[in-house]
């Protein structure tokens, strides 16, 4: 790193086998491949944050090196698989143990420096784009590009002197696994001890089955913003033509769910409703869809009480994970990820938001790669 350092190593070729070796390389602790790791180590953690167009540039202003931009796809697909290898193989170790006692003896509070009293839990899922194609269902003579969903899941809570703290967890399997891997980060981060348990999400089938599965002891709230969007969606299709009733309409909507959260609102809504029994579908279609959203959900928007409690009632720490996770670095002009590629650089910034980089790193992970 800090200038050309030659080397001279004896090698040697197996006659049976055809295989290179270089003793020296094990003394040095070096791995098979063309970045040793204090530079692979730099190289990586700029590369969770920047193209590698522009990583190539900052390398060599800054270290006086030059590395193609095939090495360090090659290195972030090698050493990120290894830590998206490491999270999956935590997961099966859970997974293979049945759910209860087992499963929380296996647990440990590592991530926090001391218990939280208030344990928030979130997930959500981004769309990134993938190196695949499918048939344009427009121009059928074109081929588009495939979006594929990345689901996130965050941890977060408040220490004593009122600093924010979270943990990240990513994936593309399916909501039981991913569910599990939530459960675990959740797991060492307090949850089992902590005080109080909340889990923020919005209305997703996916999500409801996370919590359903895992968190079915917290205290479950639908993300208020979520909430607004239908109500503002149904508006702009209640009032079409009108802005300024449109307007008043979603405000009128939004002022009842504060003061009387969901039950309130679907209340008005179903009054409304019956105003209009005999007048167009179309102006009763938006009621209906926002009516048998909310329905459901009803008993997870209790807003007053929320607040009352000093509860976080919006998912802006999970939206700031996506884009922090997923969408800063896997979404821009040009880019396009193949499935181990969007988890291995995933896996990397994971280990980057998390704080747990130089502890990765200590488990050597391209010797690990071999």
């Amino acid at each position: 790193m800090n200038g050309p350092v030659t080397i001279v190593r004896k090698r040697y070729r197996s006659r049976q086998q055809g295989e290179t070796v270089y003793p020296l390389d094990a003394v040095l602790d070096l791995p098979r491949s063309e970045v040793t790791p204090g530079l692979a180590r730099r190289a990586l953690h700029l590369g969770t944050q920047m193209s590698f167009v522009a990583l190539q540039v900052e390398l060599f202003e800054q270290h006086g090196v030059r590395v193609s931009d095939s090495t360090l796809d090659r290195l972030m697909q090698t050493v990120g698989g290894v830590a998206n290898r490491d999270r999956r193989e935590q997961v099966a170790q859970l997974a293979a143990l049945p759910p209860g006692v087992a499963r929380e003896e296996l647990l440990r509070v590592e991530e926090v420096e001391e218990v939280p009293q208030r344990l928030y839990i979130s997930c959500d899922g981004v769309m990134y784009p993938t190196r695949y194609r499918e048939v344009d269902s427009v121009h059928c003579d074109r081929r588009r590009i495939q979006y594929q969903e990345m689901k996130t899941g965050t941890v977060f809570w408040q220490d004593r002197q009122e600093h924010w703290h979270k943990r990240v967890i990513y994936g593309r399997e399916s909501s039981e696994q991913f569910g599990l891997a939530l459960w675990r980060l959740a797991g060492r981060c307090g949850m089992l001890v902590a005080r109080e348990v909340l889990f923020i999400s919005d209305g997703g089938v996916w999500c409801s089955t996370v919590y359903e599965k895992y968190f079915r002891d917290a205290t479950r709230i639908l993300d208020w913003f979520h909430l607004s969007e239908h109500v503002w969606k149904a508006g702009r299709e209640f009032h079409p033509h009108d802005d300024a009733a449109m307007r008043r309409w979603v405000a009128t909507c939004l002022n009842i769910l504060e003061s009387s959260s969901g039950r309130g609102l679907l209340r008005h809504l179903q009054t409304q409703r019956a105003a209009i029994e005999n007048e167009s579908d179309a102006a009763a279609k938006p009621l209906d869809a926002l009516i048998g959203y909310l329905e459901p959900r009803a008993a997870i928007t209790d807003y007053v009480a929320y607040r009352a409690a000093g509860y976080i009632i919006g998912s802006g720490m999970q939206e700031s994970t996506c884009k922090q996770l997923v969408s800063g670095r896997l979404k821009g002009s040009g880019r396009q990820w193949s499935e181990s590629g969007a988890l291995a650089m995933t896996a990397l910034i994971a280990h980057r938001l998390n704080g747990s980089w130089n502890r990765f790193w200590a488990t050597r992970p391209q010797q690990r790669a071999a």
